[in-house]
């Protein structure tokens, strides 16, 4: 299993009247300051919001929250909380909605006692358990995410500039080509067509296996490139070409490659999504497309190894002001990052748990995968 993380979550606070504030925003007071009663009124608020989707009234209040008190003292709670910046009256004579600050007191209320159920947990463990290699790893956590939370989910394979190279095989295909094989120890492949110099023979193919072995077994996968372009004139004249032919193969540079292979799922989860205006979900679908933007977001977002989750106004990508996000790391030799996106109204509870139960099980089905 994989070891314990310890289990925080990394705040992403707007600063009232700063970059991420709108016009008009109220400056909250801090959630320690709300006593018991009030936190009660503001999760039935949050968790009947995001069941129903509708204003949440004073007497819908007393019955989620089983307060011995009457309507009328809600009320008034709710006008405290409103004044205070955690939920809001989007029409007259209507019931109250969370606003961003309500959601950030909300999670940051949860803390650890947000846990997912054994057979969800099992789920998880069966379908990332049984992946054949990280490539299919990676895929299924990006479908189990999606799935499992219904909403868009994505997931960044560790970086492998600084994995080192665990295996090089160079296997003959044809008379004119070649499959170099490359294998991290994160347990990452990455495979590249070698054009084989006219009358290269297998004999020269297992000499080429040698000097690989010899020069870039245990380097970082990053370094390839650089190690085997440096050694084409130091190799004896009838291997010359053929090394210069595999150092040709690993040009594209690895590191920038898996630095932003991002696996994106449940796009379609977002299109019936009434919490979007049209403008907003078409940015957000836009910005899926920017895997490097969202490579950018998750790792920086998870750079402490916590669970990250950024509400609303606190995402500092405009396009993203709509929308929650939640992300955690995941480590082995290398670290990479996991999450999911979606409406501010969201299940938190459900979301945090689900995230932080696939973290775990795709690290150890990484560990499993390096043996």
């Amino acid at each position: 299993m994989s070891e314990r993380r310890e289990r925080t979550l990394h705040v992403e606070v707007a600063v009232p009247g700063g970059p991420g504030a709108a016009v008009g925003d109220v400056a909250a007071a801090p959630s320690d300051a709300l006593d018991e009663r009030k936190l009660a009124v503001l999760r039935a608020v949050v968790t009947e919001y995001v069941s129903s989707g509708e204003p949440v009234g004073s007497k819908r209040v007393v019955e989620v929250a089983q307060l011995s008190v009457s309507a009328a003292t809600v009320r008034n709670e709710m006008a405290a909380l409103e004044e205070l910046g955690y939920i809001r009256q989007p029409h007259t004579s209507a019931g109250r909605v969370p606003t961003d600050r309500g959601y950030r007191c909300f999670v940051d209320d949860l803390a650890d006692r947000a846990d997912l159920d054994d057979q969800r947990r099992e789920l998880i463990g069966e379908l990332l358990g049984s992946a054949r290699d990280v490539e299919d790893l990676l895929a299924r956590t990006t479908s189990v995410l999606s799935q499992l939370t219904r909403l868009v989910s994505l997931v960044i394979a560790p970086a492998i500039d600084s994995s080192s190279l665990k295996l090089v095989e160079l296997v003959g295909l044809g008379p004119t080509s070649a499959l170099l094989l490359l294998v991290a120890d994160t347990g990452r492949v990455d495979k590249r067509n070698v054009d084989l110099p006219p009358g290269t023979t297998e004999p020269q193919l297992d000499r080429v296996r040698v000097v690989l072995g010899e020069h870039v077994r245990g380097r970082r996968l990053g370094d390839v490139h650089a190690i085997l372009t440096g050694i084409v004139e130091d190799a004896p004249a009838d291997l010359r070409d053929l090394v210069q032919a595999v150092a040709d193969a690993t040009a594209e540079d690895l590191a920038e490659e898996t630095v932003h292979h991002v696996f994106v799922g449940g796009q379609a989860t977002l299109a019936g999504e009434e919490a979007f205006e049209r403008d907003q979900l078409s940015r957000v679908l836009q910005l899926l497309e920017e895997r490097a933007t969202l490579a950018r977001l998750l790792h920086q977002g998870t750079a402490a190894d916590e669970q990250m989750v950024r509400i609303g106004r606190e995402n500092e990508v405009e396009d993203l002001r709509a929308t929650s996000l939640v992300a955690q790391r995941y480590r082995l030799v290398t670290a990479g990052s996991l999450g999911v996106l979606g409406p501010t109204r969201m299940d938190y509870a459900g979301v945090l748990a689900t995230v932080r139960a696939v973290a775990d099980q795709l690290q150890a089905s990484l560990s499993d995968l390096s043996r």
